[in-house]
């Protein structure tokens, strides 16, 4: 007898604009090193709130665009700062920056 396949999906429900994860969550759900996260700060990808890495707290938003821009390096072989350009160029085409 042939087992069903069974698929199991995690989801998480955020409320739009609250600050829901610390650095190591996000790092965790972004599964990027620390360092990687650090230079999408720096490119202006993300934007956390806090003073430092140890006090950083990161939005759902945040977490798109990270998740955005890495797959946008990845698959068009741009750097860091291409993809920070290219992410923020989608959400104006799209109307979310205003």
């Amino acid at each position: 007898m042939v087992s069903p396949l069974i698929t199991v999906i995690e989801a998480e429900l955020l409320e739009e604009g609250a600050f829901c994860f610390d650095f190591p969550h996000f790092c965790t759900l972004l599964h990027c090193a620390e360092g990687e996260a650090v230079q999408l700060v720096r490119y202006g990808v993300i934007h956390p709130e806090g003073s430092g890495p140890q006090h950083w707290r990161f939005r759902s938003l945040d977490l798109y665009r990270a998740r955005l821009s890495r797959r946008l390096s990845r698959d068009l072989e741009i750097d860091m700062a291409g993809a920070a350009l290219a992410v923020d160029l989608l959400e104006r085409l799209r109307g979310w920056n205003g």
